[in-house]
């Protein structure tokens, strides 16, 4: 009998303060195959209180507002501010070092600069607009769809970059991951955003287009892309930050490309 788990159990602990039962996988980056189950997951229960408030209220603006912004306080709550606090790290090592040694030494360091408190202030703001826009417009698998697609696009990362030090918490993660995860990480996404696609049809939610998962799932992977190739010229790779910060600023590409998008929103 196996002491080891498939990595489900993993991926729950690592991203979120959900329980979950059962045992580690023997790799670490086992649990890279389940992160979009984890999105799915997280973003579908944020969003039972607006389904309900849809379902059962009539439209109003004010309380819309309100419900984007508590979808983006359980979102944080859930992940324990895990991502804020690498996209925080991230943005003060990216702008306040003028090294590879000194930009990693900041990243390191727990205190928060200017940069950082800057970047996590304006992800929350984008969220929470986005959120509450996608709210009054009935589009709620926007949001569950937002989780999704970053957290793909954290598992691209760990695949196809190389990770900037020799040690680091995430070390393991990222040297151990390879194309096979992103496949099956992206079979995964695609089943999810056909169920999303067909949830409306159950939720009583506005119905939404192919557009609204190809665009924003397209915007999440060009800010992957770009992130990847900026960590690259200022560190040489990527660490635990960095994924971190993707996870994050995918997020909000994800939900700004739903918002601009007029059969969407």
């Amino acid at each position: 009998m196996s002491t080891h788990g498939t990595g489900f159990t993993q991926a729950f602990r690592t991203l979120t303060i959900l329980p979950a039962p059962g045992k580690d996988a023997a790799k670490a980056s086992s649990q890279l195959f389940f992160y979009p189950a984890v999105g799915l997951v997280i973003g579908a229960i944020g969003s039972l209180i607006p389904w309900i408030y849809l379902r059962f209220c009539n439209k109003n603006v004010i309380l819309g507002i309100v419900l984007g912004v508590l979808w983006t306080c359980w979102m944080t709550f859930v992940t324990r501010a895990f991502h804020l606090d690498g996209l925080g790290d991230t943005a003060d090592g990216f702008g306040g070092g003028w090294t590879k040694e000194r930009r990693l030494e900041i990243m390191k360091d727990s205190r928060s600069g200017s940069f950082g408190v800057a970047a996590i202030c304006l992800c929350l703001l984008l969220k929470s607009a986005c959120a509450a826009s996608a709210v009054i417009s009935r589009s709620l698998p926007v949001l569950i769809w937002s989780a999704v697609s970053a957290r793909f696009c954290v598992v691209c990362m760990c695949s196809f970059c190389s990770y900037a030090k020799n040690t680091g918490l995430s070390y393991d993660l990222v040297s151990g991951a390879g194309a096979g995860h992103a496949v099956v990480a992206l079979m995964q996404t695609a089943a999810f955003g056909a169920g999303l696609y067909f949830l409306p049809l159950l939720t009583g939610t506005a119905r939404i287009g192919i557009l609204s998962l190809a665009v924003p799932f397209a915007a999440s992977l060009c800010a992957m892309l770009v992130l990847s190739l900026v960590s690259r010229r200022k560190i040489g790779g990527i660490t635990g930050d960095v994924l971190g910060a993707c996870c994050e600023i995918c997020e909000v590409a994800a939900l700004l490309a739903a918002v601009f998008i007029p059969s969407v929103m």
